[in-house]
């Protein structure tokens, strides 16, 4: 009988003579050789115990590795990346993207399911998915900061093509687009809302959207076929009319949080925090800069030769178009919130203390003072004579031009400021309603509810109404208050619509400019011929 130990190959542990198992490691002892007290001879050629012990368990430690490394889920996890990418890349436009993509998203869930336990597998499928994550995000990123709205140029054509007769309705709607303006916040100097259209009528479609950097609480402003949009960012970006291209970018501040420009010919005049800035219209190059208190979300306006400018301390001031020189300066010991309106001479202000204060335009002296009864942050309006103001008690009230004195008052109102146009008031009131009341009376022909905080300010052209409440962009039939269509943005509206040349224009807190118009129509769907 074999008295000898036996020691283990793998761990080096010393066994007794009958052990089958190592006590140690638990491996086979049978092709181990036994160790006695004479062991054999050692060459110099002959690796050592404890090299040939390591070896040993590196060898055991693969094998078992290899035993629980099947790879199956690795497969799986990118069969269904693929699907997932496919259906992204190539099904925008069909019916079965959302079915393949969801398919694709279970099935990389399932892969990593079997691999929970494939340790190395599962990190190569992990870098794998970070990679791919790394460029989808990328895309996602490059796309957010600008590159939404640029175009890609067709290839020049080598064959000639002969050149088309022009298209009279074609024609028409691109001088439509460049004789359409929007000079300034809420449509003019008065700040009646009115836009030159003529508006889409029916449900229109997103002719095109474009990307301009950040949020936008300014109105655009529309002229020569060129959107002109401030950024809370500090940008003022020209985007074309026809197609939501980038003419010119430029940055004029850091305070651009709600002022709307003003263009006055081939000049653009922006309040940009603390100084009034001329930039040309066509290039966006600066012309001159003057200083000017914290304009906060007072807009300018200009009438004539002078640009007015109010600032958030209540300070108004006159300056020349041409060069900027400061002509008058008023004082006023309120918060402006609201912008200034100008008609017939008479400069109007509303202030949050609810003062309305009327101004000469030409010399800048105090006409008259007088009190609305509720916090006024929204701006005046004038027509025939008649100034219109809002507060937040809520009140509409009509004051005299020229001598002050209250006219009428009724209980609405808000955030919201008036239109109005041809003896009719259009108003937005804290009560998510759009009124439409006589100028004269101040009572209400209709009312219709919108469902949603109205923040904007209603503008009309033609017989519709606009309007933005929440995200949504409502347009109403003038004469009854009948909803003629909505459209939802991916932001909440706070800024006026803009109404011309068959197309509505609004800015969003989304970072997005749309342009809605009717659906273009081929000849065929026009005159309802079809092909046999």
């Amino acid at each position: 009988m074999d008295v000898r130990e036996r020691r283990c190959g793998l761990c080096g542990h010393v066994n007794p003579p009958a052990s089958e198992f190592c006590a140690e490691c638990g491996v086979l002892l049978a092709s181990v050789a036994t160790l006695g007290l004479t062991r054999t001879r050692q060459t110099q050629f002959a690796l050592p115990d404890y090299l040939l012990a390591a070896r040993e368990r590196d060898r055991e430690e693969r094998r078992r590795r290899m035993a629980t490394e099947s790879g199956e889920g690795v497969g799986l996890v990118w069969v269904g990346a693929i699907a997932a990418l496919l259906a992204l890349w190539f099904g925008g436009a069909t019916g079965i993207a959302a079915p393949v993509f969801t398919i694709g998203l279970l099935t990389i869930f399932l892969g990593f399911l079997r691999l929970r336990r494939d340790d190395r597998n599962m990190a190569r499928a992990g870098t794998a998915t970070v990679v791919v994550s790394s460029v989808v995000l990328g895309a996602a990123l490059a796309q957010t900061l600008g590159f939404a709205g640029s175009h890609i140029a067709a290839p020049a054509t080598v064959a000639a093509i002969p050149t088309p007769t022009p298209d009279p309705a074609e024609t028409s709607a691109v001088a439509q687009e460049y004789a359409a303006v929007v000079p300034m916040f809420r449509g003019n100097a008065a700040r009646t809302g009115e836009n030159p259209g003529p508006p889409p009528l029916e449900r229109p479609v997103v002719k095109w959207k474009t990307f301009v950097g950040g949020e936008s609480y300014a109105s655009p402003v529309i002229g020569s076929g060129t959107v002109y949009v401030a950024t809370k960012a500090g940008s003022l970006v020209a985007l074309r009319l026809a197609d939501g291209s980038e003419r010119w970018r430029t940055h004029v501040g850091d305070y651009v949080a709600r002022t709307t420009p003003a263009l006055s010919g081939n000049t653009l005049f922006v309040a940009a925090g603390y100084k009034l800035l001329a930039i040309d219209a066509e290039t966006g190059l600066e012309r001159w800069s003057v200083p000017v208190r914290f304009a906060g979300s007072c807009s300018p306006v200009v009438e004539g030769d002078l640009v007015y400018v109010a600032t958030q301390e209540g300070h108004v001031s006159a300056f020349a178009a041409q060069n900027g020189k400061e002509v008058w300066h008023y004082r006023n010991d309120n918060l402006l919130f609201g912008s200034p309106a100008v008609a017939e001479g008479v400069v109007v202000i509303a202030d949050e203390a609810g003062t309305v204060t009327a101004i000469d335009a030409g010399t800048g002296r105090e006409l008259w003072q007088k009190p609305t009864g509720g916090e006024a942050f929204t701006t005046p309006a004038i027509e025939h004579g008649v100034a219109y103001v809002t507060t937040n008690e809520p009140s509409l009230t009509a004051f005299n031009l020229k001598s002050g004195s209250q006219l009428w008052s009724r209980d609405i109102g808000g955030e919201s400021s008036p239109a109005v146009g041809d003896g009719v008031i259009f108003v937005g009131g804290d009560d998510q309603s759009v009124r439409a009341l006589d100028a004269a009376t101040g009572e209400t022909d209709w009312s219709t509810p919108l469902g949603y905080a109205i923040q904007s300010s209603v503008t009309f052209a033609g017989q519709a109404v606009f309007v933005g409440s929440g995200p949504t962009l409502t347009a109403i039939d003038r004469s009854d208050g009948r909803t003629l269509w909505t459209h939802v943005t991916g932001g909440v509206v706070t800024a006026d619509l803009a109404e011309v040349a068959q197309t509505v224009i609004a800015s969003s807190h989304d970072g997005y400019v749309y342009a809605l118009a009717p659906s273009v129509r081929s000849p065929m769907e026009s005159d309802g011929s079809h092909d046999s």
